[in-house]
């Protein structure tokens, strides 16, 4: 299996507990909606970190000071999104909504790796897929 498409296959079973934690209220009811929807958050935030970490292993070409920082910028971030979570989950959700997108459109300026067709198509459903998630678990609960 070629590298390619083991990330392909990664991605996709990392947006599945997106899609878990977002139906997940909806079968079991308001029991389980707030934490749900805060786990939700919890992990858009460390993926958002996770993937802003990535500037970091870019090539020398790609990795200037302003994209290391706005690297940093997006991790911090997510690490923001992770502690408001618990008594701020409103604030979580909407920072994951727009973060996810905001960093999508860096990436895709500045990234490497968007000079593989596959991998592109994968971000753009990814990224539209997360904020899908976070859109509907907000409109459903708040």
């Amino acid at each position: 299996m070629n590298f390619v498409r083991f990330k392909i296959i990664l991605g996709y079973l990392g947006f599945l507990p997106f899609a878990f934690f977002t139906i997940l209220p909806m079968i079991f009811g308001e029991v389980l909606a707030i934490w749900s929807l805060q786990i939700l958050s919890i992990y858009g935030g460390i993926i958002l970190s996770f993937l802003a970490g990535m500037t970091w292993g870019w090539p020398k070409e790609e990795s200037t000071n302003f994209n290391l920082l706005i690297g940093i910028l997006f991790s911090l971030l997510g690490f923001l999104i992770i502690l408001l979570a618990k008594n701020f989950l409103i604030y979580s959700m909407i920072l994951n909504f727009f973060l996810f997108p905001l960093f999508y459109f860096f990436e895709k300026r500045k990234s490497p790796f968007f000079n593989n067709e596959d991998y592109e198509k994968l971000r753009l459903y990814l990224t539209s897929g997360v904020s899908g998630c976070f859109l509907f678990g907000f409109l459903n609960f708040f």
